[in-house]
């Protein structure tokens, strides 16, 4: 029997146990690009996720963006699905009520951890997944006097937006506001250490470089180097400009 713990010969017995044949060196190499996203899980991927299964389960496009908005406005999926059983019977109308209220239900649930065995979504995950959706979404739920930098970029989904260096140093610290002070607990049971600021989350999420949303959901082109103050600044009086035409 092989002495697979040895000092000496433990690592060239285990190697004359395995086999690196030319064609795992083909499937490894034709296959480079799964690699880089093995096992992981980017706002990207999830996004693919979420898009599959609204797709998959029919769901209208106002029903699809009724699903980002709710999430947008809470990342709770319990507190979601209450409210949405308390509204009114003229929203309960609505075409958009009863499929998006069903596919939260049944495909979407709080915690990364809750999706082990099954497709269901993570609630915690669906602004992430579309941060420029999530700021539109803030602007047009937001008192317009209360639609600032000051306030946005307490929003971990104003960090993945294509910003400059400087905004995305403010970005940061409304980053840091929010695990540290925003967030208070989890109710994640497996969960073992407190939620707080990580450099390396942080890191992450500040390259994805996402852009602004109009309000016809096309995307806004960034300047060289990302967007400045002066610009999310004239986004939101625009946004706000647009929405009070739209209402009048």
């Amino acid at each position: 029997m092989s002495n697979y713990s040895s000092e000496t010969m433990g690592v060239t017995n285990a190697l004359s146990k395995l086999s690196f044949s030319d064609s795992l060196k083909k499937y490894i190499d034709n296959n480079q690009n799964m690699w880089a996203n093995f096992g992981k899980m980017t706002s990207h991927l999830y996004r693919e996720k979420l898009m599959k299964l609204m797709d998959n389960n029919g769901l209208t496009s106002e029903a699809k963006f009724m699903v980002f908005f709710f999430f947008s406005v809470i990342k709770n999926q319990p507190r979601v699905l209450k409210e949405l059983n308390n509204m009114p019977s003229e929203t309960k109308a609505e075409p958009w009520y009863n499929p998006t209220r069903d596919f939260i239900a049944s495909h979407v649930t709080q915690y990364v951890t809750a999706t082990t065995g099954n497709s269901k979504m993570p609630a915690v995950n669906i602004p992430s997944c579309n941060p420029g959706m999530d700021i539109l979404v803030y602007c047009l739920i937001t008192n317009p006097a209360d639609i600032k930098i000051e306030n946005v970029r307490n929003r971990t989904t104003f960090t993945q937006l294509y910003l400059n260096d400087d905004l995305q140093a403010e970005a940061k610290v409304g980053y840091a506001h929010y695990w540290n002070n925003v967030v208070k607990g989890t109710k994640n049971e497996q969960k073992t250490e407190a939620p707080k600021m990580r450099d390396d989350y942080y890191e992450t999420i500040a390259g994805d470089r996402y852009k602004l949303l109009s309000l016809d959901l096309k995307e806004i082109e960034a300047p060289n180097g990302g967007y400045d103050r002066k610009f999310v600044e004239k986004y939101f009086k625009d946004i706000i400009k647009s929405l009070s035409k739209s209402s009048s």
